[in-house]
């Protein structure tokens, strides 16, 4: 008979914060795929809905994407039918989205909630408030 297994990383929050990561992106995406979508596809069209206008970049920089990545993530959701580009100076152009852009974010942004619902009951209600709090303090705290 084997002994039990220690896990020495079990209490580092990083790890714990990695796991937990993990296993509700994990879910998420699995969410979201009936509404063929990635966790990053939805995010951007729930924030175009909440934005009309926004500039690529900026969403670049509220989901910490690089600009590399957001150029066929954008042209994915454009080929799709879901966003619209108008140009709002000389180089910016603003995102918005279509009638079918709208709706699948509207079901986008109540998969999401759903999913903090279920993810969130497993927490006890007393923490998780400071629970939000001290992980928002943790990424607004990193320097740029």
């Amino acid at each position: 008979m084997q002994a039990p297994l220690r896990d020495p990383l079990k209490n580092f929050v990083g790890y714990a914060l990695r796991r937990a990561s993990s296993l509700e992106m994990a879910n998420l995406s699995n969410q979201l795929a009936q509404l063929d979508l990635r966790p990053t596809e939805g995010s951007v069209i729930v924030i175009v809905q909440a934005n009309p206008g926004i500039r690529q970049s900026d969403i670049g920089r509220m989901l910490d994407i690089a600009s590399a990545n957001m150029t066929p993530l954008i042209a994915r959701l454009d080929s799709r039918g879901l966003i619209l580009r108008k140009r709002k100076d000389g180089r910016s152009q603003g995102l918005r989205l279509t009638e079918e852009g709208m709706r699948l974010a509207t079901q986008a942004l109540a998969e999401m909630e759903k999913h903090e619902r279920e993810m969130m009951a497993r927490v006890p209600e007393a923490m998780r408030e400071p629970l939000v709090s001290a992980l928002q303090s943790i990424w607004r705290e990193q320097p740029e």
